[in-house]
């Protein structure tokens, strides 16, 4: 496991033993985001758009019911109900960690997002 993984677990755990309580994150957590180094979001199907009252990801659409934000850390659960194409509903929870380079951390995926907006400027022009 290299360091950077390890950090990223154990800022995880941290996150969890130290519960949700008041807290100091922003909405860094807010906006369209694909999975680290992909490609632009432009039909990514691993995109995700975290906004005040929804989560949508590909064929899957979420109303947050509650967020909560985690003390001392860039950190927050958000508990959504979700449901699909063929309106199966379900609870679903998730852990969003700050990371370095404006990247998020989505758990229990264990999925390293990048913003949407850094991904197109990454990419090649043609």
């Amino acid at each position: 496991m290299d360091r950077r993984r390890c950090i990223e677990i154990c800022a995880v755990l941290m996150a969890i033993l130290l519960g949700p309580q008041t807290a100091f994150a922003e909405d860094w957590w807010k906006g369209a985001f694909a999975n680290e180094g992909s490609s632009p979001c432009d039909n990514n199907d691993s995109r995700i758009t975290f906004s005040d009252k929804s989560v949508d990801m590909w064929e899957v659409g979420c109303t947050l019911d509650k967020v909560q934000k985690l003390k001392g850390l860039d950190a927050v659960i958000l508990d959504m109900t979700c449901s699909d194409d063929e309106n199966s509903v379900g609870k679903s929870r998730t852990l969003l960690l700050k990371l370095e380079d404006n990247k998020i951390l989505r758990y229990p995926q264990n999925q390293v997002l990048q913003r949407c907006s850094e991904l197109d400027t990454d990419s090649p022009k043609l």
